[in-house]
C-alpha cells in the first residue's frame, strides 16, 4: 500500500440490526487486490435501502460499512485491475455496488451480470462506502467529467442509474407519455432524464416539497399531479391534454414507474396508466397489493427493474452532464451522521442526502 494512504480511516458501520443510527468507528483501510481498486471517497449517498439495512430487512452479515453509492478518486489498483486499463490512479470515478460477480452463472454469461445471484453488494451484505476509503470493482467504475462534483456523481450510481434503467425498460418513443410516481431522490432525477430523452412527463406525489422541487427544474414535468388533492379521473383528463391534436388512442399515460413505497400511491398510479400500458416497479415496499381488474381489464404489464450495469451508468452520467441534470443535495460530514439520519426521516425532506469527505 502506498505510503500516502493511511493505515486507518473513519467509517460508519452497522453493528447490529435493527438500529436507528450507524456507529462511527476507526477501522483499517482495505487493500486493493485482484480486480478491485481503492477509492478515496469524495461523497457517498444515503439511500432508502441503507435504512432497510439498519432495520435488518436484508439479514445482512454484520458489522458492515453502510452506503452503496460511491464517488471518489482512484488511489490504488489490484493486480488484475492494473491489466484491464479500465481505470488508472488519479481518475475521478463513480462506481456500482456489486462486488465479486461470479462470471459463470447464466445471467453473467447470457443475460446481465447485475442479476448475478452470487455477487456481494456494497453496503448491503459487504462493506460499502460510508468511509474515507473503499474498494470497488474496476470494471464497474465510470470516469466522471471534471465538471461533475462527487456529491452529484454519487447519487447516480444507484438512484440515477436505477431510474434511468427503468425509463429505458419502458422503451417509449419521443413524444409518448411516462408517469413517475414518487418524486424523491429517484423520481426527481427521473423526471429530468425523461424530459431530456424527449418524453412527455407526468410527475406524481402527495407531498408539497417534492412537488415544488419538480416544478423548479429547468427540465420540469409537463404535468405535476398532487395525489392528495386530485382524483385519478381528474388527473386522466389533464393527461389527455398532453396528447397531440387529433390523437386517437387510449386515455392515460403509456408507462408508469413506481418509485414510492406507500401502497395507496401504487393504486393511484395504476389508475393513470392506459390500457395495454406498462407499470415498472423500482420501489421496495414490504408487500404489494394490486386490484386484479387493473391487469385483467386494463391489460397492464407489471415488471421490476434493478439498478443498472456499467453501460447504463455511463449513459446516465453522460446524459446528466450533457443536459445539466442535477439532484437537490443536502451534505453532511461523517461526524454529523446522526443528524443525517434524522433529516432523512423528516416529512419535508426532498432530493438527496450525501455524506462528503
Amino acid at each position: 500500500m502506498s505510503s500516502d494512504i493511511p493505515k486507518e480511516m473513519k467509517a460508519l458501520r452497522v453493528l447490529e440490526a435493527p438500529s436507528k443510527y450507524y456507529s462511527l468507528e476507526t477501522v483499517p483501510v482495505p487493500r486493493a487486490e485482484g480486480s478491485k481498486v481503492l477509492l478515496k471517497i469524495g461523497a457517498a449517498g444515503l439511500c432508502h435501502t441503507d435504512l432497510m439495512v439498519l432495520e435488518g430487512s436484508f439479514g445482512s452479515n454484520l458489522p458492515l460499512v453502510g452506503s452503496h453509492e460511491p464517488a471518489g478518486t482512484v488511489v490504488a489498483l489490484g493486480e488484475e485491475a492494473e491489466t484491464t486499463g479500465k481505470v488508472k490512479v488519479g481518475d475521478r470515478v463513480a462506481a456500482l455496488l456489486p462486488k465479486d460477480v461470479c462470471g459463470k452463472c447464466s445471467d453473467c454469461k447470457f443475460g446481465d451480470w447485475k442479476y448475478c445471484g452470487f455477487s456481494k453488494y456494497g453496503g448491503i451484505n459487504t462493506d460499502g462506502y460510508f468511509s474515507e476509503y473503499a474498494l470497488v470493482e474496476a470494471k464497474h467504475c465510470v470516469v466522471i467529467p471534471d465538471s461533475m462534483s462527487f456529491e452529484q456523481a454519487a447519487p447516480l450510481t444507484c438512484a440515477g442509474v436505477t431510474i434511468y434503467a427503468a425509463i429505458k425498460k419502458a422503451n417509449l418513443k419521443p413524444g409518448e407519455i411516462i408517469a413517475i410516481s414518487g418524486l424523491g431522490a429517484l423520481g426527481s432525477l427521473g423526471v429530468q432524464m425523461a424530459k431530456a430523452m424527449g418524453l412527455k412527463v407526468v410527475g406524481v406525489d402527495a407531498r408539497p416539497e417534492p412537488l415544488d422541487l419538480a416544478r423548479s427544474f429547468d427540465l420540469s414535468p409537463n404535468l405535476v399531479i398532487d395525489g392528495s388533492k386530485t382524483s385519478p379521473e381528474e388527473a386522466v383528463k389533464e393527461i389527455i391534454k398532453l396528447r397531440p391534436e387529433g390523437y386517437e388512442g387510449w386515455d392515460g399515460v403509456d408507462a408508469t414507474i413506481l418509485t414510492a413505497d406507500p401502497l395507496s400511491s401504487h393504486q393511484f398510479a395504476l389508475s393513470l396508466t392506459r390500457r395495454h400500458g406498462q407499470v415498472i416497479l423500482v420501489a421496495q415496499p414490504p408487500e404489494l397489493h394490486f386490484d386484479f381488474k387493473n391487469f385483467i381489464f386494463q391489460d397492464l404489464t407489471l415488471s421490476g427493474s434493478l439498478h443498472g450495469n456499467e453501460v447504463d451508468l455511463k449513459e446516465t452520467i453522460d446524459l446528466c452532464a450533457k443536459s445539466g441534470i442535477k439532484s437537490h443535495i443536502e451534505k453532511f460530514s461523517v461526524d454529523d451522521h446522526k443528524l443525517m439520519i434524522d433529516q432523512n426521516q423528516k416529512e419535508d425532506r426532498k432530493g438527496k442526502i450525501v455524506l462528503t469527505f
